[in-house]
């Protein structure tokens, strides 16, 4: 798919953030109902690993990703389970490659994930959503900012080939 538009990045997370509850529902249930894989995966990501207070955003920003990369196109395929094990199981290769090398290695890995993924812009957008409030100290963000944003990647991963 081709790289997503900084455009309608913010269109729709706009849209979406200034969209009424019962609005939100109702699409939440359009991606059930076309996507009930991914809004499986992550309901089971958000109940097992996310805190109870911290509930409920990671579907939010994963309908977000959905209404993104459905923009202007017919309804993407259903993802496969098989397919998100297999971005996860990537993704989750990826950081502990990063984790396991140097500072370098670290910066450099970084620095070919942003100039090389499909979805930077979006993968970008994720990113601060994630971490608003917390841009002055980061360290401060909740623990589990890392595990969203390696399970919205997994997302973004097969809504980019779907």
């Amino acid at each position: 798919m081709n790289t997503i538009s900084g455009k309608i990045i913010e269109r729709t997370w706009k849209r979406i953030n200034e969209s009424t509850p019962e609005d939100i529902e109702t699409l939440t249930q359009k991606m059930l109902a076309e996507q009930p894989i991914v809004g499986a995966y992550l309901m089971a990501v958000e109940e097992v690993l996310m805190p109870e207070g911290e509930r409920g955003n990671l579907l939010l920003i994963g309908l977000i990703l959905w209404e993104i990369m459905s923009a202007g196109r017919d309804p993407m395929r259903q993802v496969t389970q098989e397919e998100i094990e297999a971005a996860e199981a990537l993704n989750v290769q990826f950081l502990e490659e990063l984790e396991a090398g140097s500072e370098m290695d670290y910066q450099d890995g970084m620095q070919r994930l942003a100039t090389t993924y499909n979805q930077w812009p979006i993968l970008s957008a994720v990113v601060e959503a994630l971490m608003a409030g917390n841009e002055e100290d980061p360290d401060s963000a909740p623990e589990s900012v890392g595990i969203a944003l390696l399970h919205l990647k997994t997302i973004l991963d097969c809504f980019d080939k779907a």
